[in-house]
């Protein structure tokens, strides 16, 4: 009779721990399927977010701004579609994918990935003028920081190079 009991108590312990295991927050962490593309799209928090063949940009408000509304066009990875524009030689083209990116005093800079030799658009949804700065080698020693102003409702072109140096913007 204690072999019965023994043995009911442990079929039971085991049925109340299998649910438990079904709720692990580690089966809902996959961001990747190999072979597939990505699930869903996500924008980058560092540098080491940025797929391969990509440039590391980081733009941050300068001087009295205090908020900047953006929307850049051309990134990487970005939350939806946007293009095509056709800016001035030498930037080609922009379309693909876009992110928006709001900047105040609390969080005064971000981080965002571009193609190597392709061109982006950043623009002002906001009603000011936007004073901004911004380098697309972030991750390098000494790199090229570009200095801005975008007014209200306009937008800026720029192009990388193969080696995630700027030029533009393109007028």
């Amino acid at each position: 009779m204690k072999n019965i009991t023994f043995f009911s108590f442990i079929v039971c312990y085991a049925l109340l721990l299998l649910p438990s295991c079904e709720k692990s927050g580690d089966q809902f962490t996959t961001k990747f399927v190999p072979g597939k593309e990505q699930i869903t799209t996500r924008t980058a928090d560092t540098c080491e977010d940025c797929p391969n063949g990509c440039c590391c940009c980081n733009i941050a408000i300068a001087h009295l701004t205090t908020v900047a509304n953006l929307s850049i066009c051309g990134v990487c990875e970005g939350d939806y579609l946007c293009g095509t524009y056709s800016p001035p030689s030498p930037c080609s083209s922009v379309s693909g994918q876009g992110q928006d990116i709001i900047l105040t005093t609390l969080i005064p800079r971000k981080v965002f990935c571009v193609p190597a030799g392709g061109s982006f658009r950043i623009f002002n949804n906001g009603d000011e003028d936007v004073d901004l700065s911004f380098t697309c080698q972030f991750d390098m020693i000494d790199p090229d920081v570009h200095d801005i102003t975008i007014p209200a409702h306009q937008s800026r072109f720029f192009v990388s190079d193969g080696e995630c140096f700027v030029e533009g913007p393109c007028l």
